[in-house]
């Protein structure tokens, strides 16, 4: 009986697969942000939407689901979670068909708190890094981001720089 031999190249290997490696930070990164908002019992993609409409006051629940790259059903059901919670209410839009979204002051204040953790969680999660190689790694992320939105455009006008 012959072993089939399964070794292969490092082409194949989970340490060098960059989409493994992103990956897996990700997961990282996300479990750090839970630790950091246990105690407002909130989810890291809740606040990202307060996030969202605090930058945006008086955007439409459809900006938001464009912002945040979810579906119209998806962004009612943040919308009407955060509106229970007294975080976010909704207004009367210049568009009559659609709601303007505001932060409460309640909501505004809270996520300030939420803020603060989430940036210690951040320094945290960059620490193994010195300020500079931070810069540099937030640097070729945006980067990266940026070359594969435009390639979703069909443009790759990124792929020039240095």
């Amino acid at each position: 009986m012959q072993v089939e031999d399964n070794s292969r190249s490092d082409e194949t290997d989970l340490d060098n697969s960059f989409g493994y490696q992103l990956k897996m930070l990700q997961v990282d990164v996300d479990a750090r942000a839970r630790e950091a908002l246990a105690e407002f019992d909130i989810s890291p993609a809740r606040v990202t939407a307060m996030i969202v409409i605090n930058k945006n006051a008086g955007c439409t629940q459809t900006a938001l689901g464009e912002a945040l790259s979810i579906n119209r059903a998806s962004a009612m059901k943040l919308v009407n979670i955060l509106e229970a919670r007294g975080f976010v209410t909704r207004a009367a839009a210049p568009d009559s068909r659609a709601n303007a979204l505001y932060l409460t002051r309640l909501g505004d204040a809270t996520l300030r708190k939420m803020t603060a953790a989430l940036e210690e969680a951040d320094r945290d999660v960059l620490s193994p890094l010195s300020p500079a190689e931070q810069e540099v790694f937030r640097a070729y992320m945006q980067r990266v981001r940026k070359g594969l939105a435009d390639c979703r455009r069909g443009t790759n006008e990124s792929s020039d720089e240095g």
